[in-house]
């Protein structure tokens, strides 16, 4: 491959290369640079880069190769962070004007875990304020496009980190989901993406000010977006490295022989209260078929509680985005954002201190539903999201748009709700635009879920990164 190719490479094969001195670190990483020379002009998706950093961490890893010592495994490899996790030396603005100056002296878990495999950070990757929309624009960093079309949004929070693995700037992307953060963008940017079962993955920002809501607690979890199935395992291995600044982390069973078998797949279409644009469904059944070709068993059936689960989280969420949350929310926010926020808000079932009370109640009864359910069927496919992408900052025209969206993309919040893993795999276009297909699994079944991408992954084929347009 030429030299000016290199960022067409994935994670795995860019790591293979480097170690194997086929290639340097500093060619991938220069190749990564140009691309986002090319790309990022048009769609915005880093809005820190790093070159003079990032060539000198690249020649510091090839001397390490040229030493002969152990090499970690996204040794030399260019890759983004997103930028509301702490990266020394640099500001964690999470989108916010009030923030841009506000540098960090130490890493967060994701990205010292990344470093520590020896990858190369090359640039942050752009967020909605506080990360709290599905749409990827704010004052500071702008607006981000999708690169499948620079009309449509490239989802969010994780927007701007799927727009770059998308358009090829750098081989993976670090990102984090509370609600549909790392899925949504993976879908509709045309990535994988995976958000894992809550506690596998450390997290912690050093730069926060005090201990995170609740609901992040209990929901947030990192993850990565990349172009291959094989890319998501390595990427979720290094960020699942135990770090004692997360004591809620917990370590990864085993792996088991029959987590790597077919099993019965319960197909989720839509109901009701939550309708599937018929475009989408014909993807998921897709999807869907070449599960059954591989020997799995697909029926249709209805998962408990699906809606109530997704609305109760949303609830949730924002019930611990109230009294002085809401007030900081409303002076450092944007514009777009406070629009966004609060026409969700009025959407949403207020909760008062019982309320909030009787939603962990009623959270942990759907839960064991859930368990009981996952008995008969061990894996459950969904669309990722209802609806194709939608426009940029759509989020913002009135409050019944608002509404149809947080019903498009109720198997989002489910997921974390659940605490359960989630993977989006880019199953086909609809009017010439990514859908993604979202695998459901119980808890800790994480490799049942991955083993289904890579069945479905040998359907779709290698994925190249996009050119803007």
């Amino acid at each position: 491959m030429a030299i000016d190719d290199l960022y067409k490479l994935d994670a795995s094969a860019t790591a293979a290369a480097i170690r194997s001195a086929r290639i340097t670190s500093r060619q991938a990483t220069e190749a990564a640079l140009a691309r986002m020379d090319a790309v990022n002009p048009a769609i915005n998706a880093v809005v820190h880069r790093f070159d003079a950093e990032a060539l000198a961490a690249a020649d510091a890893a090839d001397r390490a190769v040229q030493a002969g010592g152990p090499l970690g495994p996204l040794h030399g490899v260019p890759v983004t962070s997103k930028i509301d996790t702490d990266l020394a030396g640099h500001a964690t603005t999470t989108g916010l004007v009030a923030m841009k100056d506000v540098v960090v002296a130490e890493d967060g878990i994701p990205t010292a875990n990344l470093k520590k495999a020896g990858a190369v950070i090359v640039g942050q990757t752009n967020v909605p304020a506080f990360c709290y929309r599905w749409f990827a624009s704010n004052d500071l960093h702008g607006i981000t496009r999708n690169p499948h079309d620079l009309t449509r949004s490239p989802g969010g929070s994780s927007g701007g980190a799927a727009a770059a693995v998308a358009a090829g700037i750098g081989t993976l992307a670090q990102g984090n989901d509370v609600a549909g953060s790392l899925r949504l963008p993976g879908s509709v940017n045309g990535v994988y993406a995976m958000k894992g079962t809550m506690g596998l993955l450390p997290t912690f920002n050093p730069s926060q000010s005090g201990e995170a809501t609740i609901g992040l607690q209990i929901g947030a979890s990192e993850g990565v977006m990349t172009r291959s199935v094989r890319d998501l395992r390595l990427g979720m291995s290094v960020l699942a490295q135990p770090d004692p600044r997360d004591p809620d982390q917990v370590p990864a069973p085993a792996v088991t022989p029959a987590q790597r078998l077919p099993c019965r797949v319960a197909l989720w279409l839509g109901d009701a209260d939550t309708p599937v644009d018929p475009d989408v469904a014909a993807v998921v059944r897709q999807a869907a078929g070449w599960l059954e070709q591989a020997g799995y068993v697909v029926e249709e059936a209805a998962p408990p509680h699906l809606s109530e689960m997704a609305e109760l989280w949303m609830a949730l969420l924002y019930a611990d985005a109230s009294g002085p949350t809401r007030d900081v929310f409303m002076e450092l926010g944007d514009e777009a954002f406070r629009r966004s926020f609060q026409f969700t808000s009025d959407l949403l079932p207020a909760m008062d201190q019982l309320g909030h009370t009787e939603g962990w109640v009623r959270r942990m009864a759907i839960r064991r539903a859930w368990a009981v359910f996952f008995q008969t069927y061990p894996l459950v496919l969904t669309p990722t999201a209802c609806v194709p992408p939608l426009p940029i900052d759509h989020d913002t025209i009135d409050r019944e748009t608002m509404d149809k969206i947080i019903r498009a993309y109720r198997p989002l919040p489910l997921v974390a709700g659940l605490g359960v893993p989630g993977l989006t795999v880019p199953a086909g276009k609809v009017g010439g635009l990514p859908v993604g297909v979202q695998i459901i699994g119980r808890w800790f079944d994480d490799e049942r879920c991955l083993t289904a991408a890579e069945v479905m992954e040998r359907q779709i084929g290698p994925l190249l990164p996009v050119d803007p347009r």
